[in-house]
């Protein structure tokens, strides 16, 4: 299983300093260490980063009214969030659409190769999003990457979150230590690990994505992600992976690339 946004995606690259300021221009006035409260706003973003945003907008909300402040609805700040995102987001799209940037400019490096072997291996490849199902969809065939997978699943209605999804995978026959997940929230890494799999935190420094994004690292870690990279350009470790074999003992936190 995979994510998307941060993991195979850079559409949305910078999509957390963006809700972070906005959520400031609610926190600042409230409090006197304007630091301290972005730090504790990054703290439940990182936190429910992988699920639908009404998540984090939740808890916005939540630390507004714990301030003294009289907050928007959840669904308020989300809507305002995906505006301020939809201008960067359309504006990638669009130059990838006009030929002005390659598909694989808004993928995080060896992304479309690692998926190429995996589905010349057989792997049964499934992809899982908390946004929106429609812009997933439409995203990943633009970046001509959605015929890889045998289920792509966002937030809708009518579709099956990553906790579900690894259910519903596993109610097929698939015993849960063979179910391997790519993620760069710790959503995809604790759901994952609850049912006996295996997780790799994807922690890469956006958008250049070459090294390893420290602040991620101890996120991803801490969901008990089992390694941790900052792409898919690794030669050594990830076939490995690929065929079954048996993985060096590499703990997260102490796994430097």
């Amino acid at each position: 299983m995979f994510d998307f946004d941060g993991t195979l995606a850079l559409v949305r690259a910078g999509w957390m300093p963006l809700m972070l300021d906005m959520m400031m221009e609610t926190l600042g006035p409230l409090g006197s260490d304007p630091a301290k409260l972005r730090d504790e706003a990054e703290e439940y973003v990182a936190r429910y980063t992988g699920k639908d945003t009404v998540h984090q907008t939740a808890a916005l909300a939540s630390h507004v009214a714990s301030l003294g402040g009289i907050p928007q609805s959840a669904e308020f700040y989300k809507a305002e969030f995906l505006r301020r995102m939809e201008h960067l987001r359309s504006e990638r799209l669009n130059a990838v659409e006009t030929g002005r940037m390659s598909a694989d400019r808004l993928l995080v490096p060896g992304s479309r190769a690692l998926l190429e072997v995996l589905r010349a291996a057989g792997v049964r490849i499934f992809l899982a999003s908390g946004s929106e199902h429609a812009d997933i969809c439409r995203e990943a065939k633009l970046l001509r990457i959605d015929h890889y997978f045998e289920g792509i699943y966002g937030s809708a209605p009518h579709s099956l979150t990553k906790r579900q999804l690894l259910a519903h995978i596993i109610a097929t026959g698939v015993a849960g230590e063979r179910i391997l997940t790519f993620g760069d929230g710790r959503t995809e890494i604790e759901d994952t690990k609850e049912v006996g799999g295996t997780a790799i935190g994807v922690a890469t420094d956006e958008r250049e994505c070459l090294i390893v994004d420290a602040k991620k690292r101890g996120w991803l870690a801490s969901a008990g992600a089992d390694y941790i990279i900052p792409n898919y350009l690794d030669k050594g470790l990830l076939p490995l992976v690929l065929v079954g074999q048996t993985l060096p003992s590499v703990h997260a936190a102490e796994r430097q690339e």
